[in-house]
Parts: structure tokens; sequence; C-alpha cells
């Protein structure tokens, strides 16, 4: 297979790593280095390669990068005797980024790394004691550091999550013949199991374990998702999930809250925010009790949110279904974008949901530079291409067919089953003589102009490493129950690879000169969970031979200019520092965390062109307030009147306004996110105590509430609004309502 060059990057940092590194236990690939087609992404790197055996980074927001992204754990889905993708099979894997080789840790599942220590939890398969599912299975906590593994616990565990202070991993305890139930276990040597108190009614994605405050937030699955708006309603039209507030021994239970926004959950990295999936990126504080303001946290929507980075600031995320793309939001400007397409992908010939085996399953790196993220298509060579117009008749007329075949299949990824379509030849913007509904596959799936197409061929497994035909071992059980006919060309589509994408170079150090002292302090990075070392450059030469560890000195040249630049465990580098000018002989300090008084911010105010003091702003009648990043230039500006705040926008990248905040008499009144062409997104508008009262997304969805409460909803031309513990529908112009059971009714819902 041709492997593509590493890119030469406008930052003029080098950062190539090999281009492709052996490893050792997985299915046996190479780290392949690519540039994805119309993609914001920096360079995406394929992790494992075995297009028949499933390699999985851990379910929706669950994390697969160790503390200090040196690793990514994932599960290994190979072969036993009879079939690939077998439990039995499984395997815990670390992949090393900065050996750049694969480690095989043992046959396992569900592998979790505590919040800030490299340690690794997973379940081990192969019993001590007993059979798999019995008292024998065995809960492991191996230390990646020392490489010890000590057993924490013995029975059927799910783990789940460690709490804020790495004491406790959290879980789901499943006894043969009873219901789970949610437990903690303290880390240490066999360990008992601790029943958390109360009825949780748990599911697999129910405990959400704040990583950085003392809460965790439960979902409730014995109350009814659908139809629920409180106890007793059987008529809400929205998907309610009832949360509950605990403390970390599962006591001081709030009372159950229906939330009606999302449907995917997870804390962002800090654990300031819960949030809230399946719509525009939101969430409530940590700290705020149901029922609060669900906040919109930028202009972009998303449907698995997932953290990216332990600042808080990114999220990152996938929409259709879990499928991609690839997509991420930075907080402080308000700002998302999509990635990159993953077009992680399987068709069936009907059209349930099984997209658990495709789902992309997002995750940050610690730093927020890079996202993980698994797909079955094959990226690095699989062509893509975007409809052009309506399809009419048996032409579809595309972008570019270039990387099709003459003569092929395509792939139309629509809802959760698909559609295959065969043309007998293409243009160089166009496929003709297509035939619909290929291996009973829906035809009825909408080909509309702005929708993407990919090959069916870079779907499957290569027919060379196919099994013959009744061999063994087959294709997973869960593909074959869903297609059931081992003829099908479906049986033979690829299970998914690792992929890194890099979003963003590490946080630049800075350099500080105390004169006093002759003394040059390297302060880390605004973000540095990732960082290995330091290079140096003295006049734009590189002066070190290896990185520089924290709490490492180092002597300086006598004269000249001095910048620095981190790298990461993975060999990411970051932009040069700041410059500092040398004009006699140094020390330099590699300082590991930054010092107190240190800040990456500074306000400017000024009166038009004029520069004034903060006092002086505080006495004129108008003034602006801009905060200064020492990197990012810019990244706020407000308008004050009488010293206080009128508005306030937060800018991107670019310097482009995407949130504004309005205030009244010195409150927020109004928050607005605009796109980066100035489109008006969406409008929240808050009454005089704080609350919300209006939540709008131009084209989209319109929601009231009252106190944190929704008690309205109007999306197109249907309209809900809440009586008395009741939701009727109404016609949101003719006002004329009815009730919303009547709806359902009609359509077959139960009562």
């Amino acid at each position: 297979m041709e492997r593509r060059p590493c890119l030469s990057w406008s930052a003029g940092v080098a950062i190539c790593l090999l281009l492709s590194a052996s490893i050792d236990g997985s299915a046996g690939a190479e780290i392949v280095r690519f540039r994805p087609r119309d993609s914001r992404a920096i360079e995406v790197w394929r992790i494992t390669h075995d297009p028949r055996a499933r390699d999985h980074a851990n379910y929706h927001n669950t994390q697969c990068w160790s503390p200090e992204g040196r690793h990514i754990a994932y599960t290994h889905y190979g072969a036993n005797q009879r079939e690939y993708g077998a439990a039995s099979a499984a395997e815990i894997h670390l992949f090393d980024l900065h050996e750049k080789r694969d480690r095989l840790i043992e046959r396992g599942l569900h592998p979790r790394w505590a919040n800030r220590r490299p340690w690794l939890f997973y379940t081990r398969l192969v019993s001590e004691d007993g059979a798999r599912h019995s008292q024998g299975t065995c809960v492991i906590w191996y230390d990646v550091a020392g490489g010890r593994r000590t057993r924490i616990a013995c029975g059927p565990v799910d783990p789940k999550e460690t709490d804020c202070d790495d004491r406790w991993l959290y879980g789901l305890w499943s006894p043969e013949g009873e219901r789970r139930r949610a437990v903690r276990i303290s880390i240490e040597a066999d360990s008992e199991l601790e029943i958390l108190p109360g009825d949780w009614g748990v599911g697999y994605n129910s405990l959400y374990v704040n990583p950085t405050h003392p809460v965790i937030v439960s979902r409730d699955h014995n109350y009814r998702d659908y139809y629920y708006a409180t106890e007793g309603t059987h008529d809400i039209p929205f998907v309610a999930r009832h949360f509950f507030d605990h403390d970390l021994a599962g006591e001081n239970r709030t009372a159950p809250f229906p939330l009606m926004e999302g449907s995917h959950f997870s804390w962002n990295g800090d654990g300031s925010w819960f949030l809230a999936g399946n719509g525009p990126v939101r969430g409530k504080r940590w700290d705020e009790p149901l029922p609060c303001n669900i906040h919109w946290l930028a202009n972009i929507t998303m449907g698995d949110v997932c953290p990216c980075g332990f600042s808080g600031r990114w999220i990152c995320g996938s929409t259709g279904g879990g499928r991609g793309p690839l997509r991420l939001a930075d907080t402080r400007s308000g700002e998302g974008w999509v990635v990159m397409r993953t077009h992680s992908f399987l068709c069936f010939p009907n059209s349930g949901d099984h997209s658990g085996p495709y789902d992309i399953d997002a995750k940050g790196s610690p730093d927020a530079t890079k996202i993980a993220f698994v797909s079955t298509y094959n990226l690095v060579d699989g062509p893509e291409t975007e409809i052009t117009d309506n399809v009419r008749g048996n032409r579809i007329a595309v972008t570019s067919t270039d990387g099709f075949p003459e003569r092929g299949r395509l792939v139309n990824p629509a809802g959760f089953g698909g559609e295959v379509i065969s043309y007998e030849r293409k243009t160089p913007t166009s496929f003709e003589g297509i035939h619909r509904g290929l291996y009973g596959t829906s035809s009825r799936s909408k080909l509309a102009k702005g929708s993407w197409l990919i090959s069916f061929e870079s779907l499957l497994i290569p027919e060379a490493q196919r099994p013959p035909h009744g061999g063994s071992p087959l294709p997973p059980a869960n593909i074959r129950r869903i297609v059931g006919d081992m003829d099908s060309p479906l049986i033979w589509q690829r299970s998914s690879d690792i992929y890194v994408a890099i979003v963003r170079l590490p946080d630049p150090p800075h350099l500080r000169l105390r004169s006093t002292s002759n003394v040059v302090q390297l302060i880390p990075g605004e973000n540095h969970w990732e960082t290995f070392g330091y290079h140096l450059f003295h006049n734009g030469e590189r002066t070190t031979k290896r990185p520089l560890r924290p709490g490492e000195n180092f002597q300086l040249p006598a004269s000249g200019q001095l910048t620095a630049v981190a790298v990461e465990w993975s060999g990411l580098e970051s932009r040069p520092s700041l410059a500092v000018a040398l004009d006699r002989r140094a020390d330099l300090k590699v300082f590991a965390e930054t010092p107190a008084d240190f800040s990456w911010t500074f306000d400017r105010f000024r009166v038009g062109d004029r520069e004034i003091t903060a006092a002086e702003a505080k006495r004129v009648p108008e003034a602006i307030r801009e905060i200064i990043h020492l990197h990012d230039g810019v990244i706020h500006r407000e308008w004050w009147r009488r010293s206080r705040p009128v508005r306030r926008d937060d800018l991107n990248a670019e310097g482009k306004p995407i949130r504004r905040l309005v205030y009244d008499d010195g409150k927020l009144a109004r928050r607005e996110y605009y796109d980066r062409d100035g489109n008006h997104v969406s409008t929240e508008m808050f009454d005089a105590e704080g609350y919300i009262t209006e939540a709008i997304r131009h084209g989209g969805e319109h929601w009231s509430y009252r106190r944190g409460v929704p008690w309205k909803y109007i999306r197109g031309s249907a309209g809900f609004r809440q009586e008395g513990d009741r939701w009727v529908r109404f016609k949101p112009r003719a006002q004329g309502a009815r009730r919303w059971e009547d709806s359902r009714r009609r359509n077959g819902h139960r009562a």
C-alpha cells in the first residue's frame, strides 16, 4: 500500500514521526499518516489496521487516553476458533505513542483510566477460581508506570470511572439472576464491592462521575425515557431522561428531574459542565441542582458529546447517530467546526439501529491536541464525493469521481441501514447507469444535494483476507445475524480501526527572564499535561540534543535570541515561544507548573484609539476593555458604560465575534451565537434573576422556560406546551390546541 509523505506545515514545526512503526500483538499493521480531503485536521494517524477484527477505544465518553497522553488503551476483538469479534477472544492493548509500539496487556474487556494517574483498570476474562460470569471474574488495577498488576475485586463488574481523587473505581455489578447494581471499589488489593444505596435503575450509560468535583450524576432507567415530564405524565413528546445528583457515597440523592435536552451525556474535561448531546452543545453547571439553566456553549450541534482535554475549554463529538463527521467546539469563543468526515458505516438489509460496531466514539487527548476515533472505512485510500444535485433518473451528479473505479458500487450512508448502489460508468462529475437497493438495502434512501457517497469496495475486507467459503474464523456473529445471508457481500464489511486526528498543535511555553538572578524561567504552556519536554533554539538553531524535562536546569549561551518549543510524548511539537534576548550568560530553569504570579492574559483599556488605565476606564462615560492572550491576541472585547459592561464579544482565532453577550443594568440579558460568516445561529434570553426564559436556534427549535423548567417547545409548524402535568399540541400561529395523546394513539403509541 502506498504511504503518503509527511506534510510540510506553515508553522515550520517538524513533528514527523516515523512514517510507520512496527507494532506487536495487535493485528499487525503500521502507523500510517495522511491528510484527509477538505479537512481541518492537521494530520491523521491510523493506529491499528486489521479489517477483520474490531479495534475499539471504548464506548462514547469513556476515556481511552492515559492522563499524560502517552498511551491509547483499546480492546482488540480478534478471532477465536470459530469467529472474529467474540468477547472470549478480546484483548486489552496499549499503544505507546512515545515508543511507537503496541503492547498486549492480557485477555480482557472494559479498559478504563484513572483521572490523573497512569492507572488502567479492566475486567480479566480468564477467571481464577470459577466460570467467567461467576465470582471468579476479576477487576485488575494495572500501574502502567510500575508495570504492576493488582486484583482489586472479584465478581462480574463493568468498570466505569474513578472519582475526582482516584480513590474509588465506580462500576456496574451484574450478579447472576439479579438486576445490575451500582458499586464502587476501593483502589487497593482485594477490596470488597460497596453497593451504593438506593435504587439506581442502572443501564450501561448511567453513571457520570465528575472528574474534578465530588459529585455523581445518574440516569435512572427505571423511569420510562419517553412521554414522561413528571411522575405520572404519559404524553411528553420529547426524549426525557430522569437524572439525580449524588455525593461520592451515592447518598444525598436529589429528587428526579427530567432533562429533556439531549440523549447522550457527559462531563466536560474539567468537570465544570454536565453536557447534553443530540443538539446544540449545551449543559448545566456542575454545582447547580436540577431544575436549572441549560446553557448553550457553542454554535454547533453534536450527537455523542465527549470531553476533549482536561482544561474544559474544548468539547468533541459526532453527529449522525455516532457515525460522524468528527466535530470540535472551543467554548472560549463559542465556535465549533467539522474536523473531518469519518465515513464509519456498515450497510444492512434493514433500517434498524445497528450502529454500535461503527460509532466513531470520539475522545480528546488531555491537552486537546488530538482526538481518537474509530472508523470502518479505509480512510487512507477510500474515495469520497459530494452529490451536487438532486438525483433524477439513473444519473448522480457529484463534485468528482476521482479515486472511484470506472465501474463499481457506491454507498449512500443515510439512516442506519444505508443503501448500496451500482453504476455502469462514470464521467469526471457523474455516475451513470445506476441501480439502487442492492443486496436488500433500502432503495428509498434520500440521494439529496449535499449528501456524501463513498466506495462500497473500500468498506469491504480485501478478498485475500477472507477465509474460504465455509471456513473459519467467520465474520463477527452480529454481522452474520443482521445480514442473514453468507453469500451476500454485506457479510464482508470491515471492522473498525483506530485513528487519531491531530486537531491543533501543543501550546507553546513561555520564557521569562529574571534579570536580578540571571535566570530564565521556562514556564509550561497553558495546557501541558501531555508535555514530555522542551527543545531550545538559539538564534533559530536548536541547541538541545534531547528534550529538557521539567525540573531540569540548563546553561544558556552568553547572548542572542532564545526560543523554546514544547514536545509531547507523541513527538508533536508546539510553535516557538516568544523570544527572549540574552545579553549575558544565564541559567535556564524548567518549571513543571505555571507559577502563581504568571498569567497568559492581560487587560487593555481604551477610548477610541487612545489607550487608558483601568482606573480611568471606571471614570469615563464609555470605554472598551480588551482581554489579550500572549499568543492568541485579543480573545474578548467588552464595551463599558459608566464602568459596567453592556456588551461582550468572544472572538475566534481569526478575530471574528462568535459569542455575543448583552447586559442590562450589569446583568446578562441576552446571549447570541454567530458563525464565522456573521450569520445569526441562536439566541438565549435571561430574566433579572438569571434564569433562561427563551432558547431559540434560528431555523430550528424554540424552547420556553420558567425558572429552569421547560413549558413550551416549537419546532417548525409543530408546537407543544405544558398544561398542568400534561403537554398539549398546538399550532404555533393558529393556536389550535389538541391533545398530544390523540396524535400518539393515531400513530400506534401506547397510552
